[in-house]
């Protein structure tokens, strides 16, 4: 089943773009699993990132500026406790047409859960569309139990407005509506 890698700079545009697909995904019914994360701003300053659900709209903090967590990326903390409780509520994977995960990058791959998560969507049956940072492109297959990544897509400011139909145009074919 096609797994889709979507990588470029930061800022670039990765999230636009999975949310761009996951609104098209909505429009034609399709059930989508998985999450997206947004930045936390305060007074026009970044200062975390958040989790969203794509099934149920629940949210969860992934690292902020405050915590004093023992596990810090950058100026970032990383709240393990909360990433883990809320890859628990994006299971079971299986009752979803597609999974959309946004993204695979140091924070995240601090937990387990959600290596575990990665390895279940990447040998599941299910089409996924998944952003990677930059560092864990290179070399997918090092850093998970994997074949070769169906596609890899590098987003660039110059395809960034084209690449959603791109991406579509490859999930297409396999998408299944499930009957669940």
């Amino acid at each position: 089943m096609i797994k889709i890698f979507l990588t470029g700079a930061p800022g670039v545009g990765k999230t636009t773009c999975v949310l761009k697909i996951y609104e098209t995904l909505s429009i034609y019914k399709f059930k989508v699993g998985g999450f997206i994360s947004k930045e936390i701003r305060e007074e026009g300053k970044r200062t975390g990132f958040k989790m969203i659900n794509l099934s149920d709209g629940s949210e969860g903090i992934l690292a902020d500026i405050h915590s004093k967590t023992p596990y810090k990326i950058g100026r970032y903390y990383v709240r393990l406790d909360e990433l883990n409780k809320f890859i628990d509520g994006l299971y079971p994977i299986d009752e979803y047409d597609v999974i959309i995960i946004d993204e695979i990058g140091p924070m995240e791959m601090l937990s387990n859960k959600f290596k575990k998560l990665i390895e279940d969507v990447l040998t599941s049956d299910i089409p996924a569309i998944l952003t990677i940072h930059v560092n864990y492109a290179s070399n997918i297959q090092r850093h998970f139990k994997t074949s070769k990544p169906n596609v890899l897509y590098k987003l660039t400011r110059e395809n960034r407005d084209g690449m959603p139909l791109i991406i579509w145009r490859d999930l297409q074919k396999y998408i299944r509506k499930t009957t669940k």
